[in-house]
């Protein structure tokens, strides 16, 4: 119970923190240039300092990727700290250029979402274009010479007393119980930075994989089972690896005995480099999914469990309905090939696609839209987060995004702060990896 309270205390302690440093970034800019580049300088020198001794601590202990990864970032955090505070005004030139590159990403997103949307004929997507030119307009000013450092200090200064308010919001929900209807009310969220919550999960992972290499036994969580020994009515699964897109992450959903997941599956539909494609559903069952994930694909799934009330199921259930109905069946290249040849004499391995060795592992459904935003996927907004939200979002969750870009790692922070807190819909968190499929499987088979 200690770790919940020190949780409180952090939470209040780092929003206030950023609450603060915010007010005093917009008030007084310039003035606060060269601190700020020291501050920050400090910030980096210390967690390289604390890599480097784990490094040479635990060396022994570690695999020799993870061996790699604690030098190298050791000496890059450490070289970034003696470049800020020897050449501040150099760091916060650069500085403003990636968050003009940063703000430029997201409006190429928003711009390849009109395009999108424009194409499939969707009602509203002008505001996609109105985004993409809200975004342009801070770029440009970005990189004008008299405005760059206070576009940039502003632009840094308005985001931290945002962050500090959400996470004092969420510190006065700890300390202020309320009821669970109220709690559900669906508002802006602002969540960390994008290329920061991206990778969250795939932190964890490494954390948790460490843990277990030092201590050889699985991390204990900080939050409460709250489920009360009854199972919950619907879980929100975040995937995660160590290999390729697996780092980012996938996130789907288990509700009424079925997992729903979407994604670019369609390999035979991929446009600029994977990056658009067709939409495809699928539905599995979860204990034969769960098991191809952690085995085939390696990953480890950190499934949140929500508890609905009768009106918040009855409301994500119509949308999963809605959903099924725009969607018709379709086959993967290896079962299409199945039914027409016969099973024996076909090979999994002339087919090269995900969907084709998803649907060897676990025979899952698979379905694409004849219309609507899922028509088409898009890998920065039109994803697997977007289908999800869409689902969960029925029953009140408050993680709208308004940077456009949905990553798994935002949901991830969402849900994880829900977890630690008191009275919200998630009531458990269970992380599945090999080792406990396997003690799942035994226990069925006694």
């Amino acid at each position: 119970m200690y770790k919940v309270y020190v949780y409180k205390a952090a939470l209040f302690a780092l929003g206030a923190a950023m609450l603060t440093l915010g007010i005093i970034i917009v008030s007084q800019r310039e003035i606060l240039m060269t601190p700020l580049a020291y501050f920050a300088g400090a910030v980096l020198a210390i967690h390289g300092a604390k890599n480097l001794f784990e490094f040479i601590a635990h060396g022994g202990k570690l695999g020799q990727k993870r061996k790699e990864a604690k030098l190298v970032t050791a000496l890059v955090n450490i070289g970034l700290a003696v470049l800020i505070t020897t050449m501040p005004e150099l760091s916060f030139m650069l500085a403003a250029y990636l968050l003009a590159a940063y703000l430029l990403f997201n409006g190429a997103s928003k711009l390849a979402d009109f395009i999108v949307a424009k194409l499939d004929r969707q009602p509203g997507h002008y505001l996609d274009l109105i985004a993409f030119l809200f975004y342009l307009v801070f770029v440009i000013l970005l990189f004008t010479q008299g405005l760059r450092n206070d576009m940039f200090l502003i632009i840094s200064g308005v985001y931290c007393i945002l962050f500090g308010a959400e996470m004092l919001s969420d510190f006065v929900t700890l300390i202020v119980p309320q009821k669970i209807k109220n709690d559900m009310k669906r508002h802006i969220r602002i969540s960390p930075p994008v290329f920061i919550s991206t990778f969250m999960p795939l932190g964890t992972l490494r954390y948790v994989n460490e843990y277990i290499s030092l201590n050889d036994e699985p991390p204990s969580f900080v939050g409460d089972d709250r489920s009360d020994g009854s199972p919950p009515d619907m879980e929100i699964m975040v995937h995660v690896s160590n290999n390729g897109s697996g780092k980012v992450g996938h996130l789907d959903l288990y509700i009424d005995g079925e997992v729903i997941s979407y994604g670019n599956h369609d390999h035979a539909s991929h446009r600029l480099f994977g990056v658009f494609g067709d939409g495809v559903m699928f539905t599995a069952d979860k204990e034969t999914y769960l098991e191809f994930s952690v085995t085939h694909d390696r990953q480890i799934v950190f499934s949140y469990g929500l508890r609905l009330s009768e009106e918040q199921l009855a409301e994500v259930r119509a949308e999963v309905a809605k959903l099924k109905s725009g969607a018709v069946p379709w086959q993967p290249p290896y079962q299409a090939a199945c039914e027409q040849k016969g099973a024996g004499n076909v090979k999994l391995s002339d087919c090269h696609d995900y969907c084709s060795e998803l649907w060897n592992g676990t025979h899952a459904k698979f379905f694409k839209f004849t219309e609507g935003k899922f028509k088409t996927y898009s890998i920065l907004s039109t994803n697997c987060v977007l289908l999800t939200d869409s689902i969960v979002g029925k029953a009140g969750t408050d993680i709208v995004c308004i940077s456009g870009i949905a990553s798994p790692g935002i949901y991830y922070d969402y849900l994880e702060r829900l977890y630690m807190t008191q009275k919200t819909m998630v009531i458990s968190k269970t992380v599945y990896d090999r080792k406990s499929m396997r003690r799942l499987k035994k226990r069925k088979d006694e």
